[in-house]
C-alpha cells in the first residue's frame, strides 16, 4: 500500500460561511455575558472593581471550556485497510467519527454532482461533512456499506497518497476516470 500502510492527515476547517457565522455568535454571547457584570457594576459604584472583577473571572471560566469547540479540524487516518474520520477539538480533544474498513466502501469518487447523484442510490442513512471548506479543492466522498453497517455518505479532502492507499485497498469501487494515480 504505496511504501507505508499507515498514513494520516489533518485538514483545519476555515472560517468561512456557517463557521464564521457560529464564530461570531458565540463571540457576542460571551460579550453579552460580561455586559451583564458591567451593567451591575455600574449600578452598585461601591463594588465596581470586585463586580467588574468576578464578571472577568466568570467570563473566562466561559470562554476556557467553550472556545475549544469553535477551532475544528478533521483528522483522516488510514491504516491497514481501515479508514477512520475523527473531529479534533482545540487540538486536544479527539472525537471518531467514522471508522470503517475501505473493502466494504461502495463507491470512492470525486465529489461532482453526479457521482453524488450515485451515491445517495445507496439509501444514505447518515451524512459526514469532513472538509476545510465547501468550495475546497479535491473533495472526495465514499459510502460505507459493510455488514451490518449504517450507510454513511463521508466527503473528505483527499491527497495522492490517500486516494493511491484507498485505491490499493478497494480497486473495485474505486472510481478511475479524471483520477490521475
Amino acid at each position: 500500500m504505496n511504501n507505508s500502510q499507515t498514513y494520516e492527515k489533518i485538514v483545519k476547517v476555515k472560517s468561512k460561511g456557517k463557521h464564521l457565522a457560529v464564530k461570531i455568535s458565540v463571540v457576542m454571547c460571551y460579550l453579552l455575558f460580561f455586559s451583564f457584570w458591567l451593567a451591575a457594576a455600574l449600578q452598585n459604584t461601591e463594588s465596581f472593581v470586585l463586580i467588574i472583577t468576578g464578571g472577568l473571572l466568570s467570563t473566562a471560566l466561559l470562554v476556557m471550556p467553550t472556545w475549544k469547540y469553535l477551532l475544528l479540524e478533521y483528522e483522516y487516518s488510514f491504516w491497514y485497510g481501515r479508514m477512520g474520520v475523527a473531529k479534533i477539538y482545540g487540538k486536544k480533544k479527539r472525537r471518531s467519527v467514522i471508522d470503517t474498513d475501505i473493502k466494504d466502501l461502495l463507491i470512492i469518487a470525486p465529489a461532482t454532482e453526479e457521482y453524488i447523484n450515485r451515491a445517495e442510490r445507496f439509501e444514505i442513512e447518515a451524512r459526514v461533512i469532513a472538509v476545510s471548506d465547501e468550495d475546497a479543492d479535491n473533495i472526495w466522498l465514499t459510502v460505507t456499506g459493510g455488514k451490518d453497517e449504517r450507510r454513511i455518505l463521508i466527503f473528505f479532502e483527499a491527497d495522492e497518497r490517500s486516494l493511491s492507499m484507498l485505491k490499493a485497498a478497494n480497486p473495485i469501487s474505486f472510481v478511475k476516470n479524471n483520477v490521475s494515480l
